[in-house]
């Protein structure tokens, strides 16, 4: 595959694509996947009290895998932000990147809300010495949403009390404490009621 034919085919494997650039001059790749009931992004387990992302080993790894495969190939450096693309704590936060790159705008649980996928996205990055610009016309100027401005259902609503508005100022609150969470065949099923409940999700 020709270098020129990269954009296209990271559009073919991802819903949503972006770039941004980082103060070493590389270009941080934004790739944004749907989650559905067919492919559950949100699937999560804890092996040695760490959290395992399954859904991303099932369903973005691969796609992930080939994207780096063939930016090497055309002669440039990618390599994956933490952990399936995934950063960990301290590193990179793919939610601000993700709006500061266009591809949606944040709500008032933090999450990207994107006008067709609603709160569905998740996002995976990475970092390449590969030119590539965003797609034309893919990208949001606001940053806040307005469907938000009236709204703080997700607030109200989450039983670890881990929000304010457009904030979430201790993550761990929200993924780490697992009495918020079920057990369901050795998987970490997450409440994810901030997102059930918001007026954005209702277009699916």
């Amino acid at each position: 595959m020709r270098s020129h034919q990269l954009p296209d085919y990271v559009a073919s494997l991802f819903d949503v694509v972006g770039t941004s650039r980082l103060p070493s001059g590389d270009t941080l790749l934004i790739l944004g996947l749907e989650s559905t009931s067919q492919r559950n992004l949100d699937e999560f387990g804890r092996s040695d009290g760490e959290f395992q992302l399954y859904g991303f080993e099932k369903h973005i790894d691969h796609r992930l895998r080939s994207i780096v495969s063939y930016i090497r190939r055309s002669g440039f450096s990618a390599e994956p932000v933490g952990w399936l693309g995934y950063p960990r704590r301290g590193e990179l936060n793919l939610k601000d990147e993700a709006i500061r790159a266009g591809l949606g705008r944040r709500g008032k649980s933090t999450i990207v809300l994107h006008p067709k996928y609603g709160p569905r996205l998740r996002f995976t990055a990475i970092r390449t010495d590969y030119p590539m610009e965003a797609p034309p016309g893919s990208c949001l100027t606001e940053e806040e949403n307005p469907t938000c401005s009236e709204c703080s259902i997700c607030i109200d609503a989450c039983p670890a009390k881990a929000l304010e508005p457009y904030r979430m100022p201790d993550p761990s609150l929200c993924l780490s404490n697992s009495a918020n969470m079920t057990q369901e065949q050795g998987r970490l099923v997450p409440c994810d009621i901030c997102l059930s409940l918001c007026p954005a999700a209702r277009g699916k």
